[in-house]
């Protein structure tokens, strides 16, 4: 598991966390893997549905400090490229795009975003991030504009629970913005509670991996429904730091929950190349943990929260959205879970002496304490 200390040990130890960012707005340049890597851009998906969901209701959870507001209301992002970010050997995807994001989100109600607890855990930690629609790519080069209407504030957290412990779950927060959304942007569709999952059953993943513009990911699959407990699924989309929140959809694209965990390394090191390579498992392997929705929606109800969108008994295809949370199970899987957020780490040839000295500590510090990040 990745430890909290280790992620700040590594960024004041001289490895990047924002440093050499660039200006991304319109043209680009030109532009955890399980099995082949299905993530594609949002222009390039063949459902015109999700790619519906994602300009409608997926949200990149960017600190404020890295958008600009210009003269003409649009807005443009600073961030390293994910070449620089994570110093990427040539061949790699994505390499020129922006890293932006640092969680992922997706709306549920009208000013309600929902996304992992680590990645909002204090209401100073809220208000330090911006919640943006349409960060992704409308055309092979082309970043969406991103304007008034799709940026937004965080008013409070409203619900929030994270597990420290052998429980991967539960681990959310929702999110209540400065105001409602307004334009295009509306709740994605909700899988009702009454209907499980099943194994082997077909998910999509939409989400901001490694920071990125938005990729919907449909070539992942459900290895285990845990259908006794209910907590949270295991699955094999291809995900990276970034992806924490990011919206999981059944077969019939409507949300099923959130990622939350998942196998680590996202890169490794090519020690021919000096440079790093993405990380890849086969498909058997599925280790992506997925929080069920129906759980967090009765917790949400309860509390006053979530209108006739989520809490009616009729609100979810004609059933109910929620169920009671169920009680937590060990993780099933044996290899090292990480919470699927945390800051840029970048990899060049002149700084591992700073790498193996932040490694060393963090081993020192593993042995006193244990958490996810």
């Amino acid at each position: 598991m990745r430890a909290r200390w280790g992620l700040v040990l590594l960024c004041v130890f001289g490895v990047s966390c924002g440093a050499d960012e660039q200006a991304f707005v319109g043209e680009l340049a030109a532009p955890v893997v399980y099995g082949t890597d299905d993530r594609l851009e949002v222009y390039n998906h063949p459902s015109d549905e999700l790619r519906q969901i994602t300009r409608q209701a997926i949200v990149a959870l960017i600190d404020s400090d890295q958008l600009e507001r210009d003269s003409d209301g649009t807005y443009t992002i600073f961030s390293q490229s994910l070449k620089q970010s994570k110093s990427l050997c040539d061949g790699e995807r994505f390499t020129n795009q922006p890293t932006a994001a640092v969680c992922s989100g997706v709306l549920i109600h009208d000013d309600l975003v929902l996304t992992a607890g680590h990645c909002a855990r204090t209401q100073t930690d809220c208000e330090s991030k911006s919640y943006v629609f349409d960060y992704y790519l409308e055309g092979p080069s082309q970043l969406a504009r991103i304007d008034d209407e799709d940026v937004y504030g965080c008013n409070q957290i409203v619900l929030r629970d994270e597990t420290f412990g052998e429980s991967p779950t539960p681990d959310f927060a929702v999110i209540q913005l400065d105001r409602p959304v307004t334009g295009d942007h509306q709740p994605a569709p909700i899988r009702p509670a009454t209907t499980a999952l099943v194994d082997q059953e077909p998910l999509t993943m939409i989400g901001f991996g490694s920071g990125l513009p938005a990729k919907i990911d449909s070539g992942g699959t459900v290895a285990d429904p845990r259908t006794a407990t209910l907590d949270y699924f295991v699955a094999n989309p291809d995900a990276f730091a970034g992806h924490s929140g990011s919206a999981t959809f059944d077969s019939n694209n409507e949300l099923a929950g959130i990622l939350v965990r998942g196998l680590a390394p996202d890169y490794v090191l090519s020690p021919e190349e000096q440079c790093n390579r993405v990380e890849t498992f086969d498909d058997v392997e599925a280790g992506e943990l997925i929080q069920y929705f129906a759980p967090i929606v009765s917790q949400l109800c309860e509390e006053g929260w979530g209108g006739d969108n989520l809490c009616g008994e009729t609100s979810c295809d004609g059933e109910p959205c929620g169920m009671e949370p169920p009680v937590p199970d060990d993780i099933p899987i044996g290899k090292p879970v990480a919470a699927r957020s945390g800051c840029q780490v970048s990899q060049t040839s002149g700084g591992f002496g700073a790498i193996w000295v932040a490694a060393f500590l963090l081993v020192l510090l593993r042995r006193v304490r244990r958490s996810v990040a």
